[in-house]
């Protein structure tokens, strides 16, 4: 049975506004998501529009490729690249490639340059980033805002930049702790963030981080400020705050998605963590995030 090659699209949202926030590090100048299945697909840093920006594209699934200086980069799912416009580097599709799916964000403004000298030197032009990083999620919410035409003004579009701009910056910063922290703790740290929903006991994480249980408990506590169940309930808790704000779904219904065995007691973490009951949190629309980073 033959397979349906993936069909190209693209979604592409370009922002002008006479009047923008003079005290604004940057604008967003445009915002897209891409499916790709052409070779024609070939950008040259020096030999293209969008003069003084900024780009940010992520890989969503498929693969791309980047050549930056004499080194070449495969731009696979999860890996993304930030660089200045005009720059030596040409991004493209490889003949092979299958297809690219991948979404990105063109900022501009005249005090990009220190802040992108930073932030390449902190996540390097090429990294890695998980979809449900902040930085990607913040990325993601932002095209809904523009496919939605809710980036109505400079001073929401400039907010919006800057949101995103100190995502990378959040996230550069987290990275540079987490190097710090020992292999086995970094593991179990991964694997609670891949598999929050499913997580059974203590026994198993500490199983992943190849330590004893007690022994587990001390260290994660040591590196992360945090006991592995509240590192876990916090990620749990993150995640319902979001299906709280964006779906209809009933109590329970989260509590289960999230890996809570009930939603008395998911409602109990909650207040703990949020200071608000799910209900109060879901009803109270001009308040709640969209998304809730708790620390």
């Amino acid at each position: 049975m033959s397979v349906k090659p993936p069909e190209p699209f693209r979604h592409a949202y370009g922002f002008r506004f006479r009047e923008t926030p003079s005290f604004g590090v940057a604008q967003i100048d445009g915002i897209g998501w891409e499916q790709t299945v052409s070779a024609d697909y070939n950008w040259d840093g020096m030999n293209r529009g969008n003069p003084d920006s900024v780009l940010f594209q992520y890989t969503l699934s498929g693969r791309g490729m980047m050549l930056l200086g004499d080194q070449t980069h495969t731009l696979d799912a999860g890996k993304a690249f930030l660089v200045r416009i005009p720059s030596v580097h040409r991004y493209f599709f490889p003949e092979d490639g299958g297809h690219w799916e991948f979404l990105w964000i063109m900022l501009k403004g005249d005090r990009l340059a220190p802040v992108f000298e930073e932030l390449a030197s902190k996540t390097g032009q090429v990294a890695e980033f998980a979809p449900e990083s902040p930085p990607i999620r913040a990325l993601k919410a932002i095209f809904e805002k523009a496919k939605l035409r809710q980036i109505t003004d400079g001073y929401l579009n400039s907010m919006y930049a800057y949101q995103f701009i100190s995502e990378l910056y959040r996230s550069s910063a987290y990275e540079e702790t987490a190097s710090t922290l020992p292999e086995a703790i970094r593991k179990s740290v991964r694997y609670i963030e891949l598999n929050y929903e499913r997580i059974g006991s203590l026994d198993e994480m500490a199983d992943v981080a190849g330590l004893s249980k007690f022994h587990f408990l001390r260290q994660f506590r040591r590196f992360t400020g945090l006991t592995p169940l509240e590192y876990l309930n916090k990620l749990r808790i993150e995640k319902a705050a979001g299906l709280l704000r964006t779906t209809e779904l009933t109590l329970d219904e989260i509590a289960a998605s999230v890996g809570f065995a009930g939603g008395n007691y998911f409602s109990k973490v909650f207040r703990h963590w949020v200071g608000l009951s799910p209900g109060k949190f879901r009803s109270e629309q001009e308040l709640a995030p969209e998304h809730l980073f708790l620390r």
